[in-house]
């Protein structure tokens, strides 16, 4: 298979040279190299891979692989906003509405908005929606922004929900304050049940009736000391302790401390539990119970689990279907496994189309 890879990788096929930058980027499948990653990169650029210039034009604007350089950040993000990314067509809209890095231009800004609106973008919705509220690059219409704010609110999700309502209250990024939207958009957290969005209601309500408003500090601060932050904390610090162990030398350990990372829902000590049973680390080799706990990463929302679940079922360790690997590869890119790409190129045309069109961005 990675024979194969690299043949058509090197024959020109943009997805395969996706698939060999992702895999020297992340030090997956082949040793780390981050200047052949960028070169990879290049390669599937120039064949037109969208995919690939929206990883270049993060690379030129961060800074750290690459030189930071603007101008090759530019050039790549329009590429690949041109070539239909969602995520590239927000950001290019951003720089045009903001006008940091580009000339401001509010009429280009609502065009790339409402083109990552159009294929599904929630956060891209919203702010087409808030372009039409302002007349910002568009005529001014309430009823239009109302119809993308409701098309947004189908779509989010809690933390985005959280995110656009402390934006409004406190004034933030691109926002004008407006206690009455940072209410809108915390409620439909609530909800959905979402504890931040359900502190940060609890806490405007007085606000609304000029009672007193909380800092941003105090804010952040009760944040923090949620139920719902505590648990991410205690998952990240068993995920953080394990892989010293395993770093370390001591399976065993690592294992426990795994099993309660997973324990509270970590789909990466999900998908290494899976491995080590795969590869009998520190229990007995049991593929059985790596399948089981591969599949219930894979819903938890691993990449790594949603792609090798994919070739499990595919090469026949699993019962094949098409079906279901069709859409483990389109969870996996989705979630950014770009090798995944590749794969999916071998069951559908235009696979960066199909992941847009299957998977929305929040």
């Amino acid at each position: 298979m990675k024979d194969l890879l690299k043949r058509e990788a090197n024959a020109g096929d943009p997805y395969a040279c996706l698939a060999m930058a992702y895999y020297c980027q992340t030090g997956k499948e082949f040793d780390q190299n981050i200047p052949l990653a960028v070169r990879w990169y290049e390669k599937a650029a120039k064949g037109n891979c969208p995919r690939a210039h929206w990883e270049l034009a993060k690379f030129y604007r961060d800074g750290g692989f690459v030189t930071r350089d603007l101008s090759q950040y530019t050039f790549h993000l329009i590429k690949a906003a041109e070539l239909g990314n969602a995520d590239a067509q927000m950001a290019l809209g951003i720089e045009y509405w903001t006008g940091y890095i580009l000339e401001k231009d509010e009429a280009s800004a609502y065009r790339w908005m409402r083109r990552s609106a159009d294929q599904g973008s929630s956060r891209a919705k919203f702010y087409t929606g808030y372009m039409c509220s302002h007349g910002i690059g568009v005529d001014r219409s309430l009823a239009e922004a109302e119809n993308w704010y409701s098309s947004s609110a189908l779509t989010g999700d809690g933390d985005m929900f959280l995110d656009l309502g402390m934006g409004y209250e406190f004034g933030t990024d691109l926002y004008e304050t407006d206690m009455a939207e940072a209410a809108r958009w915390y409620k439909y957290g609530v909800d959905m049940g979402h504890e931040r969005c359900t502190i940060c209601w609890n806490s405007l309500l007085p606000s609304l009736e000029n009672g007193e408003q909380d800092t941003l500090d105090i804010r952040l601060h009760k944040l923090r000391c949620s139920d719902s932050q505590k648990e991410i904390d205690a998952r990240s610090f068993a995920l953080a302790t394990a892989d010293e162990f395993f770093e370390a030398g001591d399976a065993e350990g690592a294992l426990s401390y795994y099993e309660e990372a997973a324990g509270l829902g970590s789909p990466e000590a999900m998908f290494t539990i899976a491995m080590m049973h795969h590869q009998g680390i520190a229990v007995r080799r049991d593929d059985g119970v790596a399948i089981r706990m591969l599949s219930r990463a894979a819903k938890a929302g691993s990449e790594d689990a949603q792609f090798y679940l994919a070739q499990a079922y595919e090469n026949g360790t699993i019962h094949n279907d098409e079906a279901e690997v069709i859409k483990l590869y389109a969870d996996a890119a989705s979630n950014g496994f770009l090798a995944a790409f590749y794969y999916l190129s071998n069951y559908v045309d235009h696979p960066e189309r199909y992941v847009r069109r299957t998977h929305p961005r929040r």
